[in-house]
């Protein structure tokens, strides 16, 4: 791990509620009332605009509304660490277990283990996991690689595992652990990349 700046804990919270266009069905038709971006190229660059500018103007307090509504546990994780920008190694960080409904024992490693695996799965013309939503959008997020590295509000989230224990249940114990991004960095593990720049966490004493 590698810190390189402190950054506010808002905008960490921008970060997970844009990521969240992407992904999450419940914040996107009921809060937001938007519907989804795919990362394909060409309209995503412009729809990626147009929800930074929508999020850039939310206050800490609506913010925390869309958070808690989602994961109460997840805003009293992000409000009680200390935030950097930096770099993981794909080696020493974990993902959710069973992240993109993908097997659970594929996830038990690391983001670097876990993106082995899956690299495999991607080149069968018949995977068990085809209908996952790993399988479906880790594609569309490599196609758009590139543009969403340099979003700072795509960058994934990264905590300590004491503040999110339950997130890891029954996995391999690691350090930190990905709460938010774990298909955008899988995508840039399995491209290559053996470290990912995120939003890092650091435990308040």
């Amino acid at each position: 791990m590698k810190l390189l700046k402190k950054v506010k804990t808002i905008e960490v919270k921008r970060c997970f509620v844009l990521s969240q266009r992407f992904t999450s069905k419940n914040i996107r038709r009921q809060i937001l009332k938007k519907e989804i971006i795919r990362p394909i190229k060409g309209k995503f660059k412009n729809d990626l605009k147009s929800a930074k500018s929508s999020v850039s103007m939310l206050s800490e307090n609506k913010l925390d509304c869309i958070i808690s509504i989602e994961d109460k546990k997840r805003l009293a994780a992000y409000n009680n660490v200390q935030w950097y920008i930096g770099y993981v190694d794909s080696s020493e960080v974990g993902l959710w277990r069973g992240a993109g409904k993908i097997s659970e024992g594929w996830t038990r490693g690391s983001l670097k283990e876990t993106a082995k695996i899956f690299a495999k799965e991607l080149k069968k013309e018949r995977s068990r996991c085809s209908r996952t939503r790993a399988m479906k959008v880790i594609p569309e997020i490599i196609q758009s690689k590139a543009i969403i590295q340099k979003e700072r509000y795509l960058l994934p989230i990264v905590l300590p595992r004491e503040v999110r224990p339950d997130s890891r249940k029954g996995m391999r114990k690691f350090d930190l652990f990905i709460d938010d991004g774990c298909m955008r960095s899988l995508a840039f593990a399995i491209t290559g990349d053996h470290t990912i720049k995120a939003y890092i966490g650091k435990k308040i004493r």
